[in-house]
């Protein structure tokens, strides 16, 4: 199964989902594609293998610092995984991820939680705010609002031209930065800053 999700892997990084097929991926591994239906039942499987696949990437590790410390290195971690496999990341929104890359993930950041004392349903709460913060940046860094400086500079110049949003037209410049690490830390900070703590 490993050498089927790393040649798909490889097609839907280089072209994106829509180019992911069975038929594809049989033939860039040289073999017919009824072949690979011994290995995995449909499309849709393959996907979630892909997935938890990409998950296995995330690379927690303890900080000696403290659970906000960990839990900003998984989080960044996390963040630097989809940002490099910009096509899974729609596909984090469309279900339960119960692959086993996935479950490890959330048994380490429910543990860090919990072992540095926050109550278990705080804990779920909070791994899974940081957890869809992580998926929204990365949606919004990979997706149709991650713009080129031609769209930023457009986008800035059109605010500039609206008298009758006096703040939009302000702030055109800063509205137009690129999504990036320093919006990152920033909210980032302000969730982990609004939980308190255990």
């Amino acid at each position: 199964m490993g050498r089927i999700t790393n040649v798909a892997l490889e097609i839907v990084d280089a072209e994106g989902l829509a180019a992911l097929t069975m038929r594809r991926v049989a033939e860039e591994m040289g073999v017919r594609h009824t072949s690979l239906y011994r290995h995995v039942a449909s499309r849709d499987e393959l996907l979630v293998e892909l997935v938890d696949q990409v998950l296995g990437e995330v690379v927690p590790a303890v900080t000696g610092r403290g659970w906000r410390a960990d839990l900003e290195h998984v989080a960044w971690e996390f963040r630097r995984v989809l940002l490099a496999h910009p096509a899974i990341v729609p596909l984090l929104t469309m279900g339960q991820l119960l692959g086993p890359n996935a479950l490890r993930g959330r048994e380490i950041g429910l543990g860090l939680l919990i072992r540095a004392g926050w109550e278990p349903s705080r804990a779920v709460r909070i791994y899974l705010t940081v957890a869809h913060f992580v998926i929204g940046a990365a949606l919004l860094g990979t997706g149709g609002a991650a713009r080129g400086v031609v769209e930023r500079n457009a986008m800035r110049d059109l605010f500039a031209g609206l008298p009758q949003y006096p703040l939009v037209r302000e702030l055109a410049e800063p509205l137009n930065l690129p999504d990036g690490d320093e919006e990152f830390t920033f909210g980032l900070s302000a969730l982990l800053n609004g939980m308190g703590d255990p």
